[in-house]
């Protein structure tokens, strides 16, 4: 079916007035988002072993990472970035992507933009086709990849970066489809390691391996013209079922983009739909936690594999608890990254309603579904919620997300910077050097 080339050619032709204003809209929500988590993940202790082994090798200065002040290797800032946009697990996310797309595109298409004085509709451009790119080889693969226990955002968010990187040094078809090899034989990721350093690292590699593969295509470097689809290549070794018509079907006419989630609880995506029903619940019977006698929770198994562990002691492990996230909705309300310290998540007080929560898989329920029953005070109260059928018109969203993006950026800048970022953002588009833009987040 030749899906490598004809992916690398939807990359290779399609320009930034294909795409649709709802489309370029988006993109500017997504950066707004990454930016947002990007900047605050800059200080977090999980990225700080990594940082200091940057600093140690060092690297020409072509590249600026964020928030420090200083530049490093392009290959080194997409690394960084990568990392601390998804320390906090507080990004966006996508489910056709399966996991997260923004973490493995803009680290590398913004150190590769700032090095290269690339303008600002290129960016978007190079985004929104990295985006779509990573879909299609995730539907591709199927929801069976995940199953086996790849992470998405590593695995699939090496074709992303990498289509995204191709796309902004305006690689050929070819050069596409070898860089598209060189990130397939790189692809790796395991979800057995959520809750520690490694997870946030995968987005660095992703972005990083992209950039690389992009880079030594361009200087003529070599792969296989079939990684996706050839006979034990990447669908073939990574998944089950795989089925390549579904990464062309209605290409050019359906952006997946237009479907992204954004997260407003600092946590796993998994946890999402339990905290929301907790947060209903308590809102319109006015449970009071002290009299909850125990709480049962039902998720679909895929999401108990990733955010059931039952007795964290870290707040990184605090993330990827349902039980942990549940209790503290109910008992603090601040759903947050101030939520999820190890400080928090070992606290007596919370400690003892999570002990009263069961969370047990129900293949019945969908991805990202919760049904949950509440013991309190002999009473029974019951919420069936699915974050997914959540929609939020894009006006709101726009809203909720720039919020967002203003609320963690006072952590690190000033008003004027964080007002003079969001009129720029607004206008992407317009933007003749995205190094210009990028010296005002420093």
């Amino acid at each position: 079916m030749e899906v490598t080339r004809k992916l690398a050619e939807f990359v290779r032709a399609t320009k930034f007035e294909d795409l649709s204003r709802e489309v370029v809209n988006e993109a500017k929500l997504c950066l707004f988002d990454w930016l947002a988590v990007t900047f605050v993940g800059a200080d977090d202790p999980d990225v700080r072993s990594l940082t200091e082994v940057v600093d140690m090798v060092g690297g020409n200065e072509q590249a600026t990472v964020l928030i420090r002040n200083r530049k490093t290797s392009v290959l080194n800032a997409a690394l960084l970035n990568g990392m601390y946009s998804h320390v906090l697990d507080f990004d966006d996310t996508s489910v056709e992507f399966l996991g997260h797309a923004s973490v493995t595109l803009f680290p590398a298409l913004l150190a590769l933009a700032e090095w290269q004085k690339k303008s600002g509709s290129e960016l978007i451009t190079a985004f929104v086709l990295g985006f779509e790119t990573g879909c299609r080889v995730a539907l591709g693969a199927t929801y069976n990849h995940y199953l086996a226990g790849w992470h998405g955002t590593s695995t699939i968010g090496h074709f992303s970066s990498t289509a995204g990187c191709a796309k902004l040094l305006g690689l050929s078809t070819e050069q596409t489809i070898n860089a598209f090899g060189a990130a397939g034989t790189q692809a790796a990721g395991l979800k057995s390691v959520f809750g520690t350093s490694c997870k946030p690292f995968h987005a660095g590699k992703a972005a990083f391996n992209g950039l690389l593969a992009a880079l030594v295509a361009q200087r003529g470097f070599t792969s296989i013209d079939n990684i996706l689809e050839g006979e034990r290549c990447f669908w073939d070794l990574f998944s089950k079922d795989w089925q390549a018509d579904a990464a062309l079907s209605d290409m050019k006419e359906r952006w997946y983009i237009l479907n992204n989630n954004y997260k407003f609880h600092a946590s796993c995506y998994g946890t999402h739909a339990p905290i929301e029903a907790a947060l209903a619940l308590k809102k319109d019977h006015r449970i009071d936690p002290d009299k909850i006698e125990k709480i049962e929770i039902d998720v679909c198994p895929p999401m108990l594999e990733v955010a059931g562990k039952m007795n964290p002691r870290k707040g990184l492990e605090g993330k990827f608890s349902i039980p942990y996230s549940v209790a503290n909705a109910l008992i603090r309300g601040d759903t947050g990254m101030a939520a999820f310290t190890d400080e928090k998540v070992t606290d007596p007080f919370v400690t003892g309603l999570r002990e009263k929560i069961s969370v047990e898989p129900d293949a019945a329920l969908q991805p990202f579904e919760s049904d949950m029953t509440i013991h309190a005070a002999g009473e029974k109260y019951q919420k069936r919620f699915n974050i997914l059928e959540q929609k939020i018109p894009y006006d709101e969203k726009h809203e909720l997300v720039v919020q967002k993006f203003r609320s963690l950026a006072d952590f690190v800048l000033d008003g004027d910077r964080i007002e003079e970022i969001v009129k720029r953002i607004e206008k992407l588009e317009e933007e003749r050097n995205i190094a210009e833009l990028i010296a005002i987040m420093t």
